[in-house]
């Protein structure tokens, strides 16, 4: 055996070779391979560097303890902190390899991902393009031991995407406690798309806990489903999902809920006043789908065994929704035209609901004609339907309607138009009223829209409001209808499209109206005066400050009931800046001089630290509401809330609740209710909630 001091000019000798080859091969797109001290392992051909141990390729760098690289075979063995990045991606590992002209890696203990997902296994082979794990782990957001995971023991992570997972398990990091056999799954995408969990009492329902979970079963399908367990009504389960799919060609997307309960509690009666049902179920389905840039699907199912089912136990989507509707609609939309066909069905038997079965509607958008005028033209066939609602019997027709008109605008200065319009309207029913097997309604109208537009510049500027400039915009319009036989035949016509309670001016024109069914004489003027604010935008355009606008009818031939004079409308609409806006719509009376409604709304948001909500309601011999929600950040992890409604024609609360919000890392969020409830309703007058929910997974 030689002495050291003869081996150290072989082992000088060697390592210079090795750099040197290895400058070579950087200069001729080979690695670079930098650190503080170096060495060459004689027996494995290797060159050996370690303190701040570096490797270049192009845009890969490699950093580790120890970089071991040999020559031969164009192999870089790396152990410590091993750390390969190359562009967005990065993987971290304690000990691999990496070979240079494919890029194929292998590690041991190596965690790769990008905030929100994180991939981890004991082995690793493959490409960044392609990754195998084994005994892997898929965890969300952070490391910790409530962040929701996914196990597997065979997994495939391809650019991305989880392409194949074998051994499936489910849960957080603590336990997993869902398996599944095999599953594809991008992680851009949410995994569980919904997870909640609620415990509280409500005087009706007892002590109660309810939970919500969906899977993925197929690529944007995800199936669950929500249990609910009440101490006084018993167990409420039933399947929900979720899909949603896109690509060039268009997007489809949905979701389905339901659930079942043999309740066995106080039950009390619905809206009809009849005994509500011991078996009480519900299911809502909703869909939408465009394909290309013409065709929508759209479409709408909701079935209720019972009329309170939801109020009684999702009252939160029974305040948003108390009619359910259930309709399907696929339309055609084409440059100047329309073509649908719309069905509007009654699956439930304690509201009145004007059905479809089908109606059949083409539409004509207002295009050019002959003379410099403009035509339109809608039409439509449909077979309509009423069951019988309490004394109203069941009405059925079959109805053929079709309405054109003709405006030829004339515009002699640019701040003034004037608009003669015309129209017809055909209307033929089968299964008349009146003794009549049919009955064929026509009438015409003809009127007018006078418009004045003008404006004023006015230089203002005012920095706390971001104001530079002010333009004022104003819009005076007379529109007038003369349609006297729109009335003519009601005695012969089943009554089913009929008014519908509003505190709104309805469309004056008799091609806009809805109610085809329930016409009146036209012989009205209709004036408005329509005022905008605005300023600059200082990024691009005008920003709207405010806007005012009036409007009321006169009729010179009123229906019985109705004064010459209508109601006075106002709104009024104030948003100085993006954190603020207040509105007011007003409804006054002139000829009892007094005011009819009045609903505010005043919005302020502060992005970062708190919102509040603040509206009123009122309606002359039927409500005046006080609205108020608010809610304040304390800090990175705590929220509170208040929400307020007081009853000022009664003086009472009839709804109060305070509550906190808790985030739990990155990932869940807690929050803690209770509300108080006053006035004769069905809903407890006391509830407590502590509710979780996944943000994220």
């Amino acid at each position: 055996m030689l002495p050291v001091r003869v081996l150290r000019p072989f082992f000088v000798l060697g390592l210079a070779f090795a750099l040197a080859d290895g400058v070579a091969r950087a200069q001729s797109g080979q690695p670079d391979i930098q650190g503080d001290v170096f060495g060459y392992d004689d027996a494995t051909k290797n060159a050996v560097v370690t303190g701040n141990a570096r490797m270049t390729l192009g845009d890969l760098l490699l950093t580790a303890d120890e970089i071991r690289y040999n020559a031969a075979t164009q192999t870089a063995a790396a152990r410590g902190h091993l750390i390969i990045t190359t562009g967005a991606r990065r993987l971290v590992a304690d000990e691999g390899t990496y070979h240079t002209p494919d890029g194929q890696i292998t590690a041991r203990n190596l965690r790769v991902g990008q905030f929100p997902v994180y991939v981890s296994g004991e082995t690793v082979a493959g490409t960044f393009d392609q990754l195998i794990f084994t005994n892997a782990t898929v965890f969300f957001r952070e490391n910790a031991g409530y962040t929701p995971s996914i196990t597997a023991t065979h997994l495939t992570y391809a650019k991305g995407k989880i392409v194949k997972a074998e051994g499936l398990g489910v849960g957080l990091l603590g336990g997993h406690f869902i398996h599944l056999p095999r599953f594809e799954q991008s992680l851009d995408v949410d995994f569980i798309s919904y997870v909640s969990a609620t415990v509280g009492y409500r005087a009706r329902l007892g002590v109660f806990t309810e939970l919500g979970l969906h899977l993925p079963v197929a690529d944007g399908v995800k199936l669950g489903g929500d249990v609910g367990l009440y101490s006084a009504r018993g167990l409420m389960a039933g399947p929900s999902g979720t899909y949603h799919r896109a690509d060039n060609d268009g997007a489809i997307g949905g979701f389905f809920r339901s659930g079942f309960i043999r309740d066995s509690g106080d039950r009390g009666t619905d809206i009809l006043g009849v005994a509500v049902p011991r078996d009480r179920s519900f299911f809502t389905w909703e869909h939408r789908e465009t394909y290309g840039e013409h065709f929508t699907l759209n479409g709408e199912f909701n079935y209720w065994s019972d009329s309170e089912v939801l109020r009684d136990f999702r009252h939160r989507e029974f305040d948003r929704v108390q009619q359910p509707d259930s309709f399907v609609e696929a339309a055609y939309t084409s440059d100047n035209y329309s073509l649908s066909a719309f069905s509007r069905f009654h699956p439930n038997r304690y509201y009145r609901v004007e059905e479809r079965l089908p109606e059949l509607r083409f539409d004509l958008f207002p295009v050019a004609a002959p003379l410099g005028s403009y035509q339109r033209l809608n039409a439509s066939a449909a077979v309509i339907e009423s069951d019988a609602f309490g004394t109203d019997p069941r009405l059925r027709t079959t109805r053929f309607d079709a309405y054109y008109g003709i405006e030829r605008p004339i515009a002699p200065t640019p701040w003034f138009t004037f608009t003669p319009v015309a129209g017809g309207r055909v209307t033929h029913y089968t299964d008349a009223l009146g003794g009549k097997d049919q009955y064929t309604r026509t009438i015409g109208e003809v009127g007018f829209d006078a418009r004045l537009l003008a404006s004023g510049v006015y230089d203002v500027k005012y920095a706390v409001w971001e104001i530079d400039g002010l333009r004022h915009l104003v819009e005076p319009k007379l529109s007038y209808r003369y349609a006297p036989a729109a009335a003519h035949g009601r005695a012969y016509i089943p009554p089913i499209d009929q008014r519908v309670f509003s505190t709104y001016l309805q469309p004056l024109s008799i091609g806009d109206s809805r109610n085809v069914d329930d016409l009146t004489a036209l012989n009205t003027a209709r004036f408005s005066l329509n005022n905008m604010l605005q300023t600059r935008d200082a990024k691009y355009g005008s920003r709207n400050l405010a806007a005012l606008n009036f409007a009321a009818d006169y009729r010179f031939e009123s229906a019985a009931g109705q004064r010459h004079v209508s109601n006075i409308y106002t709104e009024l609409a104030l948003m100085p800046a993006p954190w603020v806006r207040f509105e007011v719509f007003h409804r006054f009376d002139p000829h009892a001089t007094r005011q009819q409604e009045l609903n505010t709304g005043l919005t302020l948001i502060d992005q970062e630290w708190w919102s509040l909500r603040l509206a009123t309601h009122f309606l002359r011999s039927d409500y005046n509401e006080y609205f108020l929600e608010y809610r304040y950040r304390l800090n990175e992890s705590y929220d509170v809330t208040a929400l307020f409604r007081y009853d000022g024609k009664r003086r009472r609360f009839n709804e109060q609740s305070y509550g906190v919000w808790q985030r739990l890392g990155q990932t869940w969020a807690v929050k803690y209710e209770v509300s108080f409830f006053d006035g004769p309703r069905r809903e407890s007058a006391f509830s407590l909630n502590i509710g979780v929910e996944l943000l994220k997974f």
